[in-house]
């Protein structure tokens, strides 16, 4: 199989940690785009908070972010592609939010907007060099633009808001894990699949030129739209299930593995 566009989840299929892409991830990759593959990006983080992934990686087009909500062309920083979560529905994830004492937090382009002063907020934050906004009257105002709202919770907490949230805004909203403890809402039509169909047609590639990596639900439509699926070593059972190919986990370098020893064999 000959692939022309990889596109890869970021948060436990790339790296293990905020930032730090191993040597030999980075070494596969550059080797990929040598070989004329575009390679990009496919994450739950916004467009600022995954700028040190696509530029240590030095991907010159369109990244995929908010879990497909938004696609972005890293030589003009200009939003080429976009969904959103309506204010009535943004109003009832937060009175949600409030009713189950989960924390809870919009975005507004790469500024993160939340109800009040909270250590989460502060810590998801810092890590990720976003702005920050505290605002006590989130749930009296209109909101337009917001691609995606996240809850962030204790992991077992997490794991039993999902099914509960999914069945809530079934038909409604796209309810998806990330990262252990993310519980993420996005539009119903907004996910990396559809982002990576968007992306594929606009560079003319044809779905079975297309390969993916990923590692929990966000990634699901994304592994099985495209042409070959690979989950990491350490992704859900459910990713694994649905997968084409399972390849070793994050932190013994899958993304490397899957380019070395199947994209360019």
């Amino acid at each position: 199989m000959s692939i022309k566009l990889l596109a890869l989840d970021v948060d436990d299929t790339l790296v293990s940690d905020i930032v730090t892409i191993s040597d030999a991830n980075q070494a596969a990759i550059a080797r990929a785009q040598k070989a004329g593959i575009y390679v990009t990006i496919a994450t739950g983080r916004g467009y600022l908070g995954s700028n040190h992934v696509w530029r240590t990686l030095k991907i010159e087009g369109p990244v995929i972010n908010y879990g497909g909500a938004i696609v972005t062309d890293t030589r003009t920083n200009q939003l080429i592609h976009a969904t959103e979560v309506p204010n009535e529905l943004v109003q009832e994830i937060l009175g949600i939010a409030e009713k189950e004492n989960v924390y809870a937090q919009i975005y507004q382009g790469d500024t993160i907007v939340t109800e009040s002063d909270d250590a989460i907020a502060r810590n998801y934050t810092r890590a990720l060099s976003l702005p920050l906004v505290i605002d006590p009257m989130i749930r009296k105002k209109v909101w337009e633009n917001v691609p995606k709202v996240l809850f962030i919770a204790e992991h077992e907490r997490a794991e039993e808001l999902i099914p509960k949230m999914q069945a809530h805004f079934a038909g409604r909203l796209k309810v998806s894990g990330s990262k252990a403890g993310f519980v993420e809402f996005n539009h119903l039509c907004a996910h990396k699949g559809a982002a990576l169909q968007w992306l594929a047609e606009r560079l003319g590639i044809a779905r079975h030129e297309v390969a993916a990596m990923g590692d929990n639900s966000l990634d699901l439509e994304m592994l099985e739209w495209a042409g070959i699926g690979a989950a990491v070593g350490n992704a859900t059972e459910k990713v694994k299930g649905i997968a084409d190919l399972i390849v070793p986990a994050c932190v013994e370098d899958g993304v490397a593995w899957f380019i070395n020893n199947h994209m360019l064999k």
